[in-house]
């Protein structure tokens, strides 16, 4: 294993700084709107990972018609 990959599987691995980040964001509020945004990355990265046709405009068109039809709750 070279020295770069062993370096950075250990930063990764570091439970101190995992620790540190997870602390950093407990005071931390997002809007309802950032909360829209992480979730539509996230269904736009796994969807895109199972289907390398979908496009981040279905995502989002999707999301606005879920919430003009269900309203939102954040």
């Amino acid at each position: 294993m070279s020295s770069a990959n062993w370096q950075e599987d250990q930063v990764v691995r570091d439970p101190k700084t995992q620790d540190e980040l997870i602390e950093s964001t407990r005071d931390t509020t997002a809007s309802p709107e950032q909360r829209r945004a992480r979730r539509r990355s996230c269904v736009f990265a796994h969807t895109a990972t199972a289907n390398p046709d979908i496009a981040r405009e279905i995502v989002v068109r999707a999301d606005a018609d879920f919430k003009r039809i269900f309203g939102s709750e954040d």
